[in-house]
């Protein structure tokens, strides 16, 4: 594979539209399908009570938008690195697509490499009190500095494939997790993960069991947009202006955090009750319905779509186009 570019992924980020963010910053193996099947039960089990960042729709969307914008050597590059790609039980995934892999590191968080990477999903920067970087991402353990360790595996052609392979699947996974306002923010509730609600009257998740702030964003918000929207192919298909894919790919790792961190202490909080995101959090569970969900889909569907166009803009550079 000839050699690869650095990331030149850089630059400003324009204001985040309808939110007034101005602040920018060893035993015998059993049938391989048998396996798959058995090992998705158990992670489906010791997932109660957890959710991911956009969970499996929104990470598919992402992919899938990133793919429309890949460039001809990035795309040729990209499924070189996925031709042997394995899963998380080592068998092959026959996966060949930036979206049929975008949930792989949530697919291994139950494995004990997964268990020691659970805090490369997230920058839990405080929306009260000092933000400290060196606190909240401690020896480099924060998506924001994986996304930045990774990018440079995958463009390191020296490397070997299977390790690039990974790379280019925490890569695609952490720059839309990133996107996601409660992965770039806390108020000392874990991002949302300790706020106990409910939505559209439902309390309860059989994957994720009783519902909190984090799992709604991460989840439920996507998959109520998507469903509204006609399905993940017309969101994956929506056109996005050339002013506006252009102004979002100028944005740095940090700045993006920094939008994502915005959004969290201007909406997400604040719309739930309260004058501040730091009042004090409301008590008993919080009931999030139609006026919450009409302000918060266009800015989830904002924030895919952002993720999608700097991934590619990521891979292109990365991996050979410009």
């Amino acid at each position: 594979m000839p050699a690869a570019r650095g990331s030149r992924y850089h630059s400003r980020v324009d204001r985040v539209e309808g939110i007034g963010n101005d602040r920018v910053l060893g035993s015998r193996r059993m049938p391989a399908v048998a396996g798959r099947a058995l090992a998705l039960l158990l992670a489906l089990a010791l997932c109660a009570g957890k959710a991911f960042a956009w969970g499996e729709e929104g990470h598919r969307v992402v992919g899938g938008i990133a793919e429309r914008f890949l460039g001809a050597t990035a795309r040729a590059r990209v499924a070189l690195l996925l031709e042997d790609d394995r899963l998380a039980d080592g068998e092959r995934s026959n996966r060949h697509s930036l979206a049929e892999v975008a949930n792989w590191a949530d697919e291994i968080k139950e494995t004990p490499r997964g268990r020691k990477r659970g805090s490369w999903h997230f920058d839990n920067v405080p929306l009260c009190g000092a933000a400290d970087r060196a606190s909240y991402c401690a020896g480099g353990r924060c998506a924001s500095a994986q996304l930045e360790r990774n990018i440079a595996i995958l463009g390191n052609a020296k490397l070997p494939l299977r390790r690039r392979n990974e790379a280019l699947k925490w890569v695609v996974h952490l720059m839309a997790d990133i996107h996601q306002p409660l992965h770039a923010a806390t108020r000392g509730d874990r991002g949302g993960n300790a706020l106990q609600v409910s939505f559209f009257g439902r309390r309860d998740d059989p994957r994720f069991g009783p519902l909190n702030l984090h799992a709604i964003w991460d989840v439920h918000m996507v998959q109520r947009l998507v469903r509204e929207k006609g399905g993940e192919r017309a969101v994956v298909a929506a056109p996005i202006a050339a002013a506006d894919k252009a102004a979002w790919e100028r944005a740095s790792i940090p700045e993006v955090i920094g939008e994502s961190h915005g959004i969290a202490e201007r909406f997400v909080y604040p719309a739930l009750g309260g004058k501040s995101p730091c009042s004090a959090p409301p008590r008993g569970v919080v009931p999030v319905a139609g006026a919450y969900f009409a302000t918060a889909a266009p800015v989830v569907e904002d924030r895919l779509r952002r993720a999608g166009v700097r991934l590619a803009k990521v891979l292109n550079d990365t991996l050979g186009d410009r």
